[in-house]
């Protein structure tokens, strides 16, 4: 039986009622996910638990966080891990979707980041618990309306950063573009050594500028922790076997 929670150095993430797990891809958007000295707002799309909130949170001293959540249980969470923090004063979860969100707010974030739903609806797939198939289909947040709301509400010179397989990478670049986002870096996340890629960490900008793609492979051949990883995520992890 999975345990209700996930002990990282600086804190804990109870994820028991949450549809998504703390898992290896909120980790990685949560080391790679690019901060600037000027980084002072971040809104996280569809925190789940809260992790990469946390993760940014350690990362950015300076930062205020804003996480949206739909699942209202999922909301409850995220809020409980941020209070139960050392960065409760830089962390808010507001229970709501991101088209509610940015139809009411005018403030702008120096960074967004998301680890979105990404079966695309419609697709044969079933899941048989109604709050993950929420949490990986794009029933209640489409890749336009990600991107639509992304590029309203991010600062001119900011970032937008998102985690997300491959095929469902290029679609979202493709949509992204409608609305002036233009992907800047792409970092292929490579799962162990003689694997393909299986993700795509992609930022985009409003500025379009020369694409730079690189590689992170998470585990060697013998399937222990490569030291790209360990390097990346060791101020984080307890254990990187965890």
């Amino acid at each position: 039986m999975a345990s209700a929670y996930f002990d990282f150095k600086k804190f804990r993430v109870w994820h028991n009622q949450v549809a998504m797990k703390v898992g290896t891809d909120a980790v990685v958007l949560g080391c790679l996910a690019p901060l600037l000295p000027q980084t002072k707002a971040i809104l996280d799309i569809g925190t789940g638990s809260g992790v990469i909130s946390l993760l940014l949170a350690q990362r950015c001293v300076d930062a205020c966080i804003t996480a949206l959540e739909i699942d209202e249980l999922a909301a409850q969470q995220a809020q409980f891990n941020f209070e139960n923090s050392m960065y409760a004063a830089r962390l808010n979860c507001v229970p709501t979707s991101l088209q509610k969100f940015g139809n009411h707010t005018k403030e702008k974030f120096d960074l967004i980041v998301s680890n979105p739903p990404f079966f695309e609806q419609g697709k044969n797939i079933t899941i048989a618990n109604n709050a993950r198939s929420m949490a990986r289909q794009d029933v209640s947040l489409s890749f336009s309306d990600l991107a639509k709301y992304s590029a309203l509400l991010l600062n001119q010179s900011g970032s937008f950063c998102l985690i997300l397989p491959i095929q469902e990478a290029h679609v979202f670049a493709t949509e992204a573009v409608h609305h002036g986002l233009h992907v800047t870096h792409e970092i292929a996340i490579i799962p162990r050594v003689g694997k393909p890629a299986n993700r795509l960490v992609q930022v985009y900008q409003f500025d379009k500028g020369n694409l730079v793609q690189t590689e992170l492979t998470l585990k060697d051949e013998n399937a222990n922790p490569s030291e790209a990883y360990i390097q990346l995520s060791k101020d984080f992890y307890l254990r990187i076997d965890q």
